[in-house]
């Protein structure tokens, strides 16, 4: 296979015209650049599956039919791509048509509202809507704004994921930063109704104020909304990023703003918001991976300051993570999601069958966890069997460090003992709960006139 030698490491044609083509803009040289990888790729085959491996399909494709090397690839494959592409299209398509419309009756109603993240970047650097797949439309409001913002989603036929597991939707206003996912009725948007960008229970001290002071209004398809400026998007990617979710698709995003930004760039100000929020470590993690895939001298610099600042454990993961770019081109994962989904139908479901399984699921994936995903969480490269074996130690306790420093030890510890006690009462209870009582997810999703199928879309839909 073709390769070329960056710092001493065997990087292969494929890996670098990958990373390539997930610029949102490539220089003349970088498009010169773009043109001999492709003339030394041997392994078409290989560089598809790297750009479905990091969940950056519709981008990786658009790039190559723009510099004229998409014909290079097989039609087999090229059918391959882009097929996900025009699939990805068609539901950004969709969801984007129901965000026009509960954002015009925002506008309309005049609640501000800012746009956040894919949706936003979408626009404003990549000009593209269909760059990415898009899991949902997250917007940020500001908490005096709920009732007129959920009047609006009533109006409009939405459901909340609360709904559907039988609880309260307002419930999350008292210890959350968001309120449960809301649905449109045919299931084509997800909205992520903000009034924080992280969870207070996180260490971390969001300046909100200053961040509203600093928002730009932004047209979008005609509606008026509103934006975050640049350094306060990269401030939210970076305490944002999901820990092992790192594939080019998360991480595209940081290099591209900060490219698409350019000199304007306020690096002093990004700095004052990181020391505000106590950030040093989302931020050295976040922006030492995107690093590694793209290097740009202004992020290296202030990587560079922050070596001294960051924990030492977060150091030595970081370190880890990057030591091989091959690794790191192949270490998404969304194992932690599925755990997530498991947890989300134990607290679902009243049927103690139901509640037993997915209980007994969700910690078979927590304690046994599929090799796959225990070698890209442990940023293994073809590991000999001592190291497989070791991972197979280390990962339980990786997992659950990152939901305990999610929630804090303590409300993790909670929720654990939480569960456990409703399992058991549930199956001790069933003998004695008439069966009509016992409300099954088949029940729930009929109370919203869904299916077991619509659920399970549901589920599917969210990484």
């Amino acid at each position: 296979m073709s390769v070329d030698r960056i710092a001493h490491e065997v990087v292969t044609a494929e890996e670098r015209l990958l990373l390539l083509m997930s610029l949102a803009e490539l220089s003349e040289d970088e498009l010169l650049d773009a043109h001999s990888f492709a003339g030394r790729v041997r392994d078409w085959a290989e560089f598809v599956t790297l750009a479905e491996d990091n969940a950056t399909v519709p981008l990786v494709q658009r790039n190559l039919e723009r510099a004229n090397l998409f014909s290079l690839l097989p039609a087999p494959l090229r059918q391959r791509l882009s097929a996900r592409s025009e699939a990805i299209a068609a539901a950004n398509q969709a969801r984007l048509a129901v965000a026009r419309r509960f954002l015009a009756r925002f506008e309309e109603a005049g609640i501000p509202v800012v746009i956040l993240k894919g949706v936003l970047f979408a626009e404003t650097v990549y000009g593209d809507p269909n760059y990415k797949r898009m899991n949902d439309i997250d917007i940020l409001v500001r908490k005096q704004d709920l009732d007129a913002i959920f009047a609006i989603y009533e109006s409009l036929g939405f459901f909340s994921a609360a709904e559907v597991f039988g609880g309260e939707p307002r419930k999350q206003e008292k210890f959350s930063h968001h309120a449960p996912p809301f649905f449109s009725r045919d299931l084509a948007c997800m909205i992520g109704t903000h009034w924080g960008l992280i969870t207070p229970l996180s260490p971390l001290t969001i300046d909100y104020d200053g961040i509203w002071d600093r928002v730009q209004p932004h047209d979008f398809y005609g509606i008026q909304v509103l934006g975050m400026c640049p350094e306060d998007n990269l401030h939210h990617l970076c305490v944002h990023l999901p820990y092992y979710k790192t594939g080019v698709r998360e991480l595209a995003d940081l290099y591209n703003l900060v490219r698409h930004t350019g000199d304007a760039f306020d690096w002093a100000l990004f700095r004052d918001s990181m020391r505000r929020a106590g950030s040093q470590d989302w931020v050295y993690h976040a922006l030492s991976l995107a690093n590694r895939l793209v290097p740009i001298p202004a992020v290296g610099a202030l990587l560079a300051e922050l070596r001294d600042q960051v924990s030492s454990g977060i150091k030595r993961d970081t370190a880890r993570k990057t030591r091989r770019l091959a690794r790191l081109l192949r270490s998404r994962t969304v194992h932690l999601s599925k755990i997530e989904k498991l947890f989300t139908e134990v607290n679902s479901t009243s049927e103690p069958g139901e509640k037993r399984r997915a209980f007994v699921d969700m910690w078979r994936e927590v304690l046994f966890p599929p090799a796959d995903a225990i070698e890209r969480m442990n940023a293994l490269w073809h590991p000999p069997a001592w190291q497989r074996a070791l991972g197979r130690l280390t990962t339980p306790r990786r997992i659950l460090g990152r939901f305990s420093r999610d929630l804090g030890p303590k409300i993790f510890a909670l929720v654990l003992l939480k569960t456990f006690a409703d399992v058991a009462v549930t199956s001790l209870k069933a003998p004695f709960t008439p069966a009509e009582d016992q409300v099954d997810l088949a029940a729930l999703a009929a109370k919203l006139g869904l299916t077991v199928d619509d659920l399970e879309r549901l589920k599917a839909s969210l990484e």
